[in-house]
């Protein structure tokens, strides 16, 4: 962490005791109620927003706090490592992304409009709607397009998987300013567009709720777009080189998410580990003296912390200006990593649990839920083997063009 200055450092202490004074305040029962009912947490987010947090990554002159994505991990981390877990960390994530691509590709207006609002908590920047029904990951493929219609640009299409869109106040779609089929190169063509959800939600934008088992609180959505007009204005950077700027946060993404794996497992195998310790099932001795039990959360241990070194580097690249390449070298690798090691460990404290571990009333099993989701989110482990396979060892494709 050579990079981090002291005062950075003394800002992670603060901002790490500032989690943790509200994270107390939402126990094992506030979760298990909120995945019961199926409610997003808005109590939490709107704590983590009065507490100016969603501002770390804004610049001071837009009164945020002007800092890296090292700091970004470590208060994710912070809210991961709690009964909360993957829900509670995912509930305001997202926000932290699409700082990161307003800030950097924004025009002066926009920014002047939003970020100060975004800072203090007064609005919520959490929908980044790329993936598509029929494309899936061949992210090129997409076809939502947005036709140009003097100073507006004209959007529709469809999206699929689209987190907290019942919750946001704004967020960021992905469209096709040129056709797939008519692109020269097919990585060209696509922009990203800032939108103000409260002025189009339930109107040219409809969304259709997918219910899921994993992650109960956050709503995703499909997404209907039809002949939604957007300023120009609120085009980020150049219109061609939208996907280029879609592996930048993707890597942002990543990493963050490798950081919440490796903090939710960590958190898991304390559980686990405690529980062991207390439990006797053949007197004297608690099952945590069985090797049985040990050996599987000593290996989840190990691998988390393998994780974490990869994250390391991951973050010391990003926020150090690294080559774009190595960044998506690293970032990958620490998400696939970490997100293995996280089930691992999830399953681990489950299975030490027992039939404990399947209650509703310990956290152990809303981890494990929370963890299987993790192993493809944002990527799929397959994706991850499929681009070190070709970028970094050089090795034929695998799969068709994109």
């Amino acid at each position: 962490m050579w990079w981090l200055t002291k005062e950075r450092k003394e800002f992670i202490e603060l901002a790490r005791n500032t989690v943790r004074s509200i994270i107390k305040n939402y126990d094992s029962r506030y979760w298990a109620k909120k995945d019961e009912e199926r409610k997003f947490p808005l109590e939490f987010i709107q704590d983590v927003e009065k507490h100016g947090l969603m501002g770390v990554n804004i610049p001071e002159e837009y009164g945020g706090s002007g800092h890296g994505v090292t700091e970004v991990d470590l208060i994710l981390e912070e809210i991961a490592a709690s009964p909360g877990g993957v829900v509670a960390s995912n509930a305001v994530h997202g926000g932290f992304f699409n700082n990161h691509l307003l800030v950097k590709y924004g025009g002066v207006e926009v920014k002047q409009k939003y970020l100060r609002e975004l800072a203090k908590g007064r609005l919520r920047f959490q929908v980044f709607a790329v993936t598509e029904p029929h494309t899936g990951f061949n992210t090129l493929r997409m076809k939502t397009e947005a036709r140009r219609d003097g100073d507006y640009y004209v959007i529709n299409g469809q999206k699929a998987f689209i987190s907290r869109v019942r919750h946001s106040d704004l967020g960021i779609i992905a469209a096709r300013v040129i056709p797939y089929d008519k692109a020269k190169k097919k990585t060209e063509g696509i922009a990203l567009f800032l939108v103000d959800l409260r002025d189009h939600l339930g109107k040219e934008i409809k969304i259709e709720e997918i219910p899921n088992n994993i992650r109960r609180p956050i709503d995703t959505n499909m997404m209907y777009i039809s002949e939604l007009s957007i300023p120009k204005e609120h085009l980020l950077g150049d219109e061609l080189k939208g996907f280029y700027y879609l592996l930048e946060g993707a890597n942002v993404e990543r990493t963050l998410i490798a950081g919440q794996c490796i903090s939710m497992g960590r958190y898991a195998v304390k559980r686990a580990v405690e529980y062991a310790g207390q439990r006797v099932v053949f007197p004297p001795e608690p099952i945590a003296k069985y090797q049985g039990i040990q050996f599987p959360l000593a290996d989840a241990w190990i691998r988390l912390e393998a994780a974490d070194a990869l994250k390391w580097k991951a973050l010391e690249m990003i926020d150090n200006n690294g080559e774009p390449k190595q960044i998506g070298y690293y970032s990958n690798a620490a998400k696939y990593v970490a997100a293995e090691a996280c089930a691992l460990a999830c399953r681990a404290a489950v299975l030490t649990l027992g039939g404990y571990g399947y209650s509703v009333d310990m956290d152990v099993e809303r981890l494990w839920r929370g963890s299987e989701f993790l192993v493809f989110a944002q990527i799929s482990p397959h994706m991850v083997l499929n681009f070190v396979a070709t970028n970094v060892l050089g090795m034929p494709r695998s799969y068709g063009e994109a």
